[in-house]
């Protein structure tokens, strides 16, 4: 089940996503008040997932990286949480985030996702990536931007068999790759979830910055 249109910011929206197991997700845009859940989700993020997807940044996210990640305005800077449901539909744990920053060139935005530990591979990904480039296109984003770690062997093969080409030589250990928008649905193109999903976290050299806070 999804929405006729993408996310366009507004609170109310969503949209249902069924994962591999038959459990339903929710997808909706991040808003200030799941900074506690956003705050327990990092803790619970294993060393290895910090190190790529965050670069090793911190081992607790200060109060600024919680402000900068989840007050957003949806439009620049848009992120969507996926959450699952208590049996109870009382509570709703946050399992993923995607997020893309919009980069000064206008139509080019960083971007990345983030899957809890126990939780990839059964889908989760694949839907907010669905949702995430349908959130860009409608903005009149046209590239979306994946920053890796140079050494990061295995994630650069994905990108470059994926097609992405990159976007400047390697910086301060790092290497950004440029995929377009508009090759084919994220539906029928695993390759951009994978490489979503493996990019280092978009906003990597924000949360350096932040670590003095």
């Amino acid at each position: 089940m999804e929405p006729s249109a993408p996310f366009d910011g507004d609170r109310s929206w969503k949209a249902l996503h069924t994962l591999t197991s038959g459990a339903e997700i929710t997808i909706r845009g991040i808003v200030p008040e799941d900074r506690e859940e956003l705050r327990r989700a990092f803790r619970e993020t294993s060393p290895q997932t910090r190190y790529l997807r965050f670069f090793g940044a911190a081992a607790e996210l200060t109060e600024a990286m919680l402000t900068y990640l989840t007050c957003v305005d949806q439009q620049h800077h848009v992120a969507l949480v996926a959450t699952l449901s208590s049996p109870d539909l009382k509570t709703e744990r946050g399992v993923g985030v995607a997020r893309f920053i919009r980069l000064d060139d206008g139509d080019v935005a960083e971007a990345a996702i983030t899957v809890a530990d126990d939780m990839q591979r059964r889908g989760v990904a694949k839907a907010l990536a669905y949702e995430l480039e349908r959130a860009a296109v409608a903005r009149g984003v046209r590239v979306l931007r994946a920053e890796v770690l140079e050494n990061n062997t295995r994630m650069r093969s994905i990108l470059e068999g994926a097609g992405a080409r990159p976007a400047a030589a390697p910086e301060d250990g790092m290497i950004s790759y440029d995929i377009d928008l508009g090759a084919g649905p994220v539906s029928v193109a695993p390759s951009l979830v994978d490489i979503l999903r493996g990019a280092a976290e978009t906003m990597a050299m924000t949360i350096r910055r932040l670590r003095a806070d």
